[in-house]
């Protein structure tokens, strides 16, 4: 009766801790879709004025810094972009495969794993073989 319970304690706990690894996954979805957004926003808006700059024919003799001065738009957008990355918008924008993986890497030791959702899945016990045995 004992051992009943243990297991089922077990189980309990392996459901609460899916559970909550669930709830942090998903607590991450509406910031790091913001993220997305706002950095395809700034993709798109360095290649556009990029594209702009290079396929002006009137500026096609002058020097670089002369380009950047005529094209403030695209100067503008650059430097968001970069310093988008500067302050890490990659890591925001894949947080939720960081902590999967991250959990992916601790849950290995316990012969689990987990999906991108936060589900835990078991894996099977490793089977041992006795040495001496053929």
């Amino acid at each position: 009766m004992k051992e009943k319970t243990s297991s089922m304690d077990q189980a309990d706990d392996l459901r609460a801790f899916e559970r909550r690894m669930i709830e942090i996954v998903s607590s991450l979805q509406p910031s790091i879709r913001r993220w997305r957004v706002l950095l395809m926003i700034l993709i798109g808006a360095t290649l556009i004025t990029f594209y702009l700059l290079i396929t002006d024919d009137s500026s096609s003799s002058s020097i670089y810094s002369s380009l950047v001065q005529k094209r403030v738009l695209f100067s503008v957008s650059f430097f968001f972009l970069i310093c988008a990355f500067l302050f890490g918008i990659h890591r925001k924008v894949f947080a939720s495969s960081i902590i999967i993986g991250r959990f992916q890497y601790i849950l290995a030791d316990y012969n689990m794993s987990c999906d991108s959702d936060g589900r835990l899945i078991l894996k099977p016990r490793p089977t041992s073989y006795l040495s001496g045995s053929t």
